[in-house]
């Protein structure tokens, strides 16, 4: 299942690109936008399978629209990640 959540990128002038996604309380860096995606995917994958894996209620993501609206000034990307859940599983066919 695919999941996406809003981000938002700050950056100081010489400082790393930070990725927060408020609704999972993440943080990251990067030296670039992108390195700092990959770490907030890389990041985003292991929230979502701790709380499938504990049974933890997992937090719904704000509506992009109303986080644009809240973070009018700022750089804003949707942060996506694929997990399977519990009784999802993957099939390889060979030929």
């Amino acid at each position: 299942m695919q999941y996406i959540y809003p981000a938002v990128v700050y950056k100081e002038s010489d400082e790393p690109y930070v990725m927060v996604l408020p609704d999972v309380n993440i943080v990251c860096e990067g030296d670039t936008i992108e390195e700092a995606l990959v770490e907030a995917r890389a990041q985003l994958k292991i929230y979502l399978e701790c709380v499938m894996k504990f049974g933890a209620n997992l937090t719904r993501a704000t509506d992009f629209m109303s986080f644009r609206e809240e973070h009018k000034d700022d750089i804003l990307l949707l942060v996506e990640c694929d997990v399977k859940d519990e009784g999802e599983h993957e099939i390889s066919i060979l030929f």
